[in-house]
Order: structure tokens, then C-alpha cells, then sequence
């Protein structure tokens, strides 16, 4: 595996971190520039999210269950605990009639760290609908409801369930399902793994929905990246990458956990896929930053982020003492 660096951290005028890893940009023909190895497997994680919503949406069970747009975005989610989400998720429960205890992970607090402060100071309990994954199950055990076959095993790999999302991750990224790669994912839920530059095939899908031959997938795409654009503080929060991306319906991007974070624009025709390989979250927002810069791609959505996550290193008294230097060059 080839790996290039794409970020030096310097303490003062010190070298004090690299952080290595790899870079596609595909449009509909290939890969177009990038850096590092575009063929590696790859695990989607958070990234898949928009993705493994679609088999509700084909099915139309939003519309079954009379769930607003706002609360169908949030089975694309990873969402930070804010008391909008929560609403909205509770919400959810009682239009469908599932139930928060049939959520597989364990409870804890929000991501947010005021609203988890808030929460501690209040005396008030986890909760696993605070797991920023739980609207994703939500749509999860509707579906397996869907498939009658019994709500409390949406999780396990061998479902019908689980079988659904693995044929729409494969039609999005010309992977064929006996060779899509599973694993675990933090929440409990599989994971899939792909050739890297496939993940950046399936933004470029997402954003150019006419490129998908499936008449009924395209338009749950569609529809689904459609209310992400809408509503797109649910798909993280307010100030929070993912959403300031998608406060633009020219950009959809969607973080996963372990350095990944994928981007699709839809004016130029493009998907994205970056992959820090020390696991680092720290660098989202200058990486997407920063291809953009390179690709000569500019707008309101990225100056917002570039504010809101700035290549300044702070210490936790929220003091300047280093900065953040993208070094990598895409070819």
C-alpha cells in the first residue's frame, strides 16, 4: 500500500506530527488525480450512511409511516445529540411504533460536548438514542420490520436486512457483493469495504443521480440527498462539518470514523474519497478544504468551513501554538 503525506503539525517552528494517507478524485470514466494508492480496500464507515438509507427509501417507508422530510434525513445521520435530533428521532418512534430499547448499541451521551455538560449537570441518564448512529438503526429496524423478520435482529450480518443495504452499497460501487469485504462497525451494524476510489464512484453517484441506470435507486437518491440538502443540520449539527458541506446542494460530504471522510460535487461531475491512515479526525476539514483549493473549486460553504476549522493547532486553554500544513499535491 503507497500512502503520501498529506499533513504536517507544527508546535511552534517544530515538526511535531505527519499524517500520512491516500486521496481519489474519480469522475464517471475513473480516477482522474490523486495521491497514494486509489485500490486499497477501504471501509466506508459513517460514510455509507446515505447510502444504507436508501433500501427504506426504495421501499417508501417514510411515506407508510407519515415521517416528515426532516425526519427521514436523519436515518442518513451521524448526528451530535442536539435536543433538535433527539426530537426528531423520538418523533420517529412514536409515528412507527418502534422502540428506543430495541436499539442495538448501549446508551451514552451526545457528541456534543455542551449538551452532554448539560445533560451531566441535570442529572439526567444516557440514552441510545443519543448514540450519534441511532437514527441509521432506526431506518435499519424499520426495514427489518418491513421484511418481517424480527426487529431485534436488524444488526446481525447474515439479515435480510443487512442483505438490502449490501445490494444498493454494491450497485453504487460497481463492486460485486461476494466481493465487498465486511466488518463491524463501532455501533454493532456491518461495514462494508471497498477498492478505495470506489467510495469517491459513489459520491459521484449520489451528486449525479442520472448516472444510475436503476430508475427506482435513482430516484431514491433523489429524494434522499435531496432532503440531506434541505435539512442539513441533521446530518451532523450546526457549525458542524458534514452540514456546513451540505448547506450547498452543489456538495455532499459525509465523515466515517478512522480518517475517512468523502466528498461528491456535482457541478464538475466528481466524487472524492480521502483517507488518513493514523485514524485522525482532526484533519477533515482542511482536507476537503484543500482539495477543493487544488481543484480550483470555490464557494460559500468552503469559507464557512475554512473559518470554522482553521489549520491554527489550539491547546485546550483555546491558545495559538502551532499550525497545520497541507504538504500533499494531487497528480
Amino acid at each position: 500500500m503507497k500512502t503520501s503525506v498529506l499533513f504536517e503539525e507544527y508546535r511552534g517552528n517544530v515538526l511535531e506530527c505527519m499524517h500520512s494517507g491516500m486521496i481519489a478524485v474519480v469522475d464517471e470514466k475513473g480516477v482522474i488525480c490523486s495521491c497514494g494508492d486509489t485500490d486499497w480496500d477501504c471501509f466506508f464507515r459513517s460514510c455509507s450512511k446515505p447510502i444504507q438509507s436508501l433500501p427504506l427509501l426504495l421501499r417508501r417507508l417514510d411515506d407508510k409511516y407519515g415521517l416528515t422530510g426532516e425526519e427521514t434525513a436523519m436515518f442518513s445521520a451521524s448526528h451530535y445529540g442536539d435536543p433538535y435530533h433527539i426530537a426528531l428521532l423520538e418523533s420517529i418512534l412514536v409515528k412507527t411504533g418502534l422502540k428506543e430499547e430495541q436499539l442495538y448499541m448501549r446508551p451514552i451521551y451526545p457528541d456534543r460536548e455542551s449538551e452532554k455538560l448539560r445533560l451531566l449537570q441535570e442529572g439526567k441518564a444516557p440514552r441510545k438514542l443519543y448514540h450519534c448512529c441511532s437514527g441509521k438503526h432506526l431506518g435499519m429496524m424499520l426495514l427489518a420490520r418491513e421484511l418481517n423478520e424480527k426487529v431485534e435482529g436488524y444488526w446481525r450480518k447474515e439479515s435480510k436486512t443487512q442483505a438490502e443495504i449490501l445490494k444498493v452499497i454494491s450497485k453504487l460501487t460497481d463492486v460485486p457483493e461476494r466481493q465487498v469485504k465486511l466488518g463491524i462497525d463501532g455501533c454493532g451494524v456491518p461495514v462494508y469495504a471497498v477498492p478505495f476510489q470506489r467510495i469517491a464512484l459513489s459520491f459521484l453517484r449520489l451528486q449525479r443521480p442520472e448516472l444510475i441506470e436503476d430508475n427506482l435507486l435513482r430516484a431514491a437518491v433523489e429524494k434522499n440527498v435531496g432532503l440531506i440538502h434541505r435539512y442539513p443540520n441533521t446530518i451532523a449539527g450546526e457549525n458542524v462539518i458534514c452540514s456546513i458541506v451540505c448547506s450547498d446542494s452543489d456538495l455532499l460530504g459525509k465523515s466515517g470514523a478512522a480518517g475517512v471522510y468523502a466528498l461528491g460535487i456535482r457541478s464538475l461531475g466528481i466524487g472524492i474519497v480521502a483517507k488518513i491512515m493514523d485514524g485522525s479526525h482532526e484533519e477533515y476539514g482542511s482536507i476537503v478544504v484543500h482539495i477543493c483549493e487544488q481543484l480550483g473549486y470555490e464557494c460559500n460553504a468552503l469559507r464557512h468551513l475554512s473559518q470554522q476549522y482553521s489549520d491554527i493547532v489550539y491547546n485546550s486553554n483555546q491558545q495559538p501554538v502551532g499550525i497545520r500544513k497541507a504538504v500533499f499535491e494531487l497528480k
